[in-house]
């Protein structure tokens, strides 16, 4: 994929749902939900042109399936789907008011989050130039242990702030109901953390000594 359809894309997945929310909302003076799509947009639009200034085959192989992993695109998907799913939920949570009760102070916390979490993803993928949307070893690309950075913390950082973003975006958009889906998420994370945290230490050289070093996968002093 070309770096101009991967930016088309980024604004679609960025843009989109805040228009399918505020139409099923009936309204479209919602300020959080365009602070947080605007957000998401731009980040997300950075972190393309900075993998693309830096190798274009690293944004390739991140937007690319068929790469022989053992789980193809879990995380991503999944997140994706919960991510369109809370829109749609807050949409309709707009215009039913099942649980749009989330206070202006609540909602703010909940941007901040949002921002915090999907900047600390962008560096994490900028980071770990075999940061991969598939379980496997890139062996073909010389794949090595990363510590530094958010890898210093947690060991799966990616992971880490994709649920950060899954739980802190019901608080930005104003509903409690959306969620349950970040409670799915969560499941997912965790049985996919630990697939490829045994693959890694079984497979990757250097990997097991990094584990014994950085005892935390997902949350500091947690798991």
């Amino acid at each position: 994929m070309d770096l101009f359809l991967n930016l088309v894309l980024v604004l679609l997945v960025g843009l989109l749902p805040a228009v399918v929310l505020c139409a099923l909302a009936g309204r479209w003076d919602l300020w959080n939900v365009w602070a947080t799509a605007g957000i998401f947009s731009a980040l997300a639009t950075f972190q393309s042109l900075a993998l693309y200034r830096r190798d274009p085959a690293i944004l390739k192989e991140r937007t690319t399936l068929g790469t022989g992993g053992r789980v193809r695109w879990t995380v991503g998907l999944v997140f994706v789907v919960v991510y369109i799913v809370q829109w749609i939920i807050a949409g309709l949570d707009q215009r039913f008011g099942w649980s749009n009760v989330v206070p202006t102070a609540g909602v703010v916390v909940g941007i901040v989050l949002f921002t915090i979490g999907w900047g600390l993803f962008t560096w994490s993928s900028l980071v770990n130039p075999f940061f991969s949307p598939e379980v496997r070893i890139q062996a073909e690309r010389g794949q090595r242990v990363i510590h530094t950075g958010p890898y210093a913390l947690v060991r799966h950082p990616g992971y880490a702030t994709n649920f950060l973003m899954a739980l802190a975006a019901p608080l930005a958009l104003n509903s409690l109901l959306a969620l349950i889906p970040a409670v799915v998420f969560a499941a997912v994370v965790v049985r996919v953390t630990a697939i490829e945290d045994r693959m890694l230490q079984a497979e990757l050289a250097g990997y097991a000594a990094y584990a014994a070093k950085v005892r935390s996968r997902l949350v500091p002093g947690l798991w």
